[in-house]
């Protein structure tokens, strides 16, 4: 309505504090021009380069080590992630500060699960197998998870182990009041 000035709905494009009229094409040419003097500050000049990935990256920071200087950058996993507010593979965005386009909140795990064939089920988290950054499963299914793919699960124990390279087994200490 207002930019087809539908019972004069165009009015809410005036800047009131000024002394002309502006209309609702003016208005869009100037805020198509801040915003690409914006990208082209943050990001270069080059237009056709832009990557919407670039900006709007997941963050998967460490809660204990994440902050700590030059170790953040081993620990702290970043990744471009495509997607948007009103998205299928959602990725919300901040919306303000120094990067408004963070994607700040996403599914971190996403699952499919078929109840009739429960083999044929699928899963991916966006970090790894392992909360440790030395491990090498760390990051391993970040990709995969930036990528929407997925991996497969089962409830077959005898698949579950094929891989394995050992058994841990925990067994607690009773108390002797429990005995």
């Amino acid at each position: 309505r207002v930019f087809r000035d539908v019972s004069g709905a165009s009015i809410w494009c005036d800047v009131v504090q000024s002394r002309s009229v502006e209309s609702c094409a003016e208005m869009s040419r100037l805020a198509l021009d801040d915003a690409l003097a914006e990208l082209v500050d943050t990001y270069g000049s080059e237009i056709t380069a832009l990557r919407w990935g670039e900006a709007h990256q997941a963050t998967h920071d460490h809660p204990v080590l994440g902050d700590i200087p030059i170790v953040k950058w081993f620990v702290n996993i970043r990744q471009s992630t495509s997607g948007g507010d009103h998205t299928l593979q959602r990725g919300k965005t901040i919306g303000t500060g120094p990067n408004p386009y963070l994607n700040v909140h996403a599914g971190a795990y996403r699952g499919v699960y078929d109840f009739a064939d429960p083999d044929s089920s699928v899963f991916i988290i966006s970090t790894g197998q392992s909360g440790h950054p030395l491990s090498r499963h760390y990051d391993n299914l970040s990709k995969l998870w930036r990528r929407g793919e997925y991996v497969p699960m089962s409830l077959d124990e005898t698949l579950a182990r094929a891989g394995a390279t050992g058994l841990t087994t925990l067994t607690p200490i009773l108390d002797q009041t429990d005995r």
